[in-house]
């Protein structure tokens, strides 16, 4: 399973987002927003409705590129801007 690690630069501020399947124990997707060092934000999404699935690696690694995707959005959309000092 692949996860993300991106650093973008957006507004004078340096963000970082990870992006990884949490595994078996928790069955879930998280991202994690950092600014400069800082957790800012987290978002998870759970694919426990999948986990029956033949082909449950292809639908954890497409969540995973998914909610990266999203978040990365988010940034340059202005979600985060409250954070930047």
């Amino acid at each position: 399973m692949e996860g993300y690690n991106t650093s973008i630069e957006y507004k004078g501020a340096r963000f970082m987002v990870q992006t990884q399947d949490k595994g078996p124990a928790f069955n879930y997707i998280e991202s994690l927003v950092y600014i400069s060092g800082r957790l800012v934000a987290s978002k998870k999404v759970s694919y426990v409705d999948h986990l029956n699935q033949p082909n449950l690696g292809n639908i954890i690694q497409r969540l995973v590129d998914d909610l990266h995707a999203e978040v990365l959005d988010e940034i340059v959309e202005g979600k985060f801007d409250k954070f930047i000092e």
